[in-house]
């Protein structure tokens, strides 16, 4: 393969290139939301991704943001991924437990909890409401850099 010429330009270009336009505000409407969380089938993974006006789904540079359902008297797979969490709990109550330290914490309203890259865990919904939780999550910066990779438990395991 032969070596090619590089080449040179003035640095005020090449700062251009990598300046980024200021985010526009954008509001998402509970009403909304809420009845499009109704509307939507609850996979065991996520409900509803939120985008900005123009598609994207990098809400904040680096970051999506989506909402998770665990119905009423259902729970998640214990997986683990590449990716941290930051979950709100909007609604209903839970547990989350973490695998790799064998610890299982209550959740409800207004509870943060944080989630770390490769953490295996999974939530436990066992009452007669749905939990809802907000999820803020580094998805877009893993897939920039071409590291999105996960594993799920056997079930049982």
């Amino acid at each position: 393969m032969p070596i090619g010429s590089g080449g040179q330009f003035p640095y005020p270009d090449f700062k251009k290139r990598y300046d980024t336009l200021l985010p526009e505000p954008v509001v998402w409407r509970w009403a909304e939301t809420s009845g499009r969380l109704s509307d939507t089938e609850h996979p065991e993974r996520g409900t509803l991704a939120l985008s900005l006006p123009n598609g994207s789904a990098e809400i904040i540079r680096d970051v999506a943001v989506a909402y998770q359902v665990i119905p009423a008297g259902k729970n998640t797979t214990p997986h683990a991924h590449t990716w941290y969490h930051l979950f709100v709990v909007q609604a209903g109550t839970g547990t989350v437990t973490f695998h790799d330290t064998s610890e299982t914490t209550d959740l409800s309203l207004g509870d943060l909890l944080l989630v770390p890259a490769w953490s295996l865990h999974h939530f436990n919904n066992p009452t007669s409401q749905n939990l809802v939780l907000l999820n803020l999550m580094n998805i877009p910066l893993l897939a920039e850099l071409g590291n999105l990779a996960s594993r799920q438990s056997e079930p049982g395991a």
